[in-house]
């Protein structure tokens, strides 16, 4: 028999992937896209910043609208920003309009997440690590779709052209998620409550805080390396498109099926050996990067990275909820995500600046850095959350 968590999983997977088609491909074509326009190294990272940036502006309100109106109406909006988003970029041919469909994408980003994180937190279910692996795998096995459908229409065209058809083709794919959402997807807050009209002011308790801000800190030290992913692999191995997506398949392929099962072993070994463990995994394989002289050896390196990065994600998630009332989930997922965004809106900008003006490997040396703190913090026994990571 089905579970209610299943259930409402089958019925999100199909737009989930619809919609992240051109997501993993994503961050290697629009820095290219962007260098063809003549955009230094700084600008091109502020497009990550102006996305993280629109994504905590929107963050706190979109979770208290799902909480006020429910996960449904901001799943579906959120799916028609995602449209939006996708025509304006196959239309782009200036900044203006790139910058455009970024913010509408960023936007489209946080009603998903907020979404469908509530909608898996209504079912109350006890393994919340793995059912979100396997909510984000829906999106990583869609990237992998993309970056086939990438290969069907950009090969042996321009690149502002084959930009079009792409974005244009996931304009029509984003159209279907709409068209069955619309008809299939069912709202999931409980309308039985028996205190659903108790109205009390949510403030987060103090260990949700500095949960919160230990996510910060992660995804400062994450984003400074992301935002000059491409760059450093076209400077360091003097790589084109298609050869740095003929080193990342592979990997892509994995890390698409990871998160399930990623999900499951933190559930399995607890929280505080999944954070430890995730963060020296992340901390060895930053350094061990900048001594790859490899892209094949970078994209294995890069891949164990990711799936540390997953777990530690997952587990966050995971614990951040637990103990949170149905009525105001969606305003604490908002709150949690608003300070990752931060985050994000800070390590673009540090990964440019280092990038440009210090060399190819310090941003990837600072994130490192911070890793390693991280780590020793947490062999210490001296996390920010010592009770919750007691688990």
């Amino acid at each position: 028999m089905m579970t209610a968590e299943n259930n409402v999983l089958k019925k999100i997977s199909l737009p989930i992937l619809l919609i992240s088609l051109p997501l993993t491909v994503m961050d290697v074509l629009l820095p290219i896209f962007t260098i063809q326009l003549g955009l230094t190294p700084v600008q091109i990272t502020g497009l990550f910043s102006v996305f993280s940036l629109f994504l905590a502006a929107v963050r706190l309100v979109t979770g208290h609208i799902s909480d006020k109106a429910g996960r449904r109406p901001v799943f579906i909006l959120g799916i028609s920003f995602y449209l939006l988003s996708y025509f304006i970029y196959s239309k782009a041919v200036d900044i203006p309009l790139i910058y455009m469909a970024r913010s509408l994408q960023a936007i489209a980003a946080v009603f998903i997440n907020i979404s469908t994180y509530s909608m898996i937190a209504d079912m109350n279910n006890k393994n919340n690590a793995h059912i979100f692996g396997k909510l984000s795998s829906y999106s990583e096995k869609g990237g992998l779709l993309g970056i086939a459908l990438c290969f069907a229409l950009l090969y042996n065209t321009s690149f502002v052209v084959g930009w079009g058809h792409l974005f244009l083709a996931c304009t029509m794919a984003a159209a279907a998620a709409l068209i069955y959402s619309l008809l299939n997807i069912k709202e999931t807050k409980a309308t039985n409550d028996e205190n659903k009209n108790i109205q009390t002011k949510f403030l987060l308790s103090s260990e949700k805080i500095k949960i919160s801000i230990f996510n910060l800190i992660v995804r400062i030290f994450s984003s400074t390396v992301f935002s000059v992913f491409t760059l450093y692999l076209q400077k360091r191995f003097d790589s084109d498109l298609l050869f740095v997506a003929l080193a990342f398949i592979v990997p892509t392929i994995f890390i698409a099926f990871s998160p399930p099962y990623v999900g499951t072993i933190s559930d399995n070994i607890g929280t505080k050996k999944a954070t430890t463990i995730s963060l020296a995994i992340m901390f060895i394989s930053m350094l061990l990067i900048t001594y790859s002289k490899n892209i094949y050896l970078y994209s294995i390196i890069w891949t164990i990275y990711y799936v540390a990065l997953t777990m530690l994600d997952i587990t966050l998630s995971s614990i951040f909820i637990e103990g949170i009332s149905e009525e105001k989930r969606g305003t604490a997922i908002g709150q949690l995500s608003t300070a990752a965004n931060i985050g994000n809106i800070i390590g673009p900008l540090v990964g440019g600046l280092a990038f440009q003006n210090i060399g190819l490997k310090a941003p990837y040396l600072i994130s490192s850095l911070g890793f390693a703190v991280l780590f020793l913090f947490s062999i210490l026994n001296i996390h920010p959350y010592p009770d919750i990571f007691s688990k």
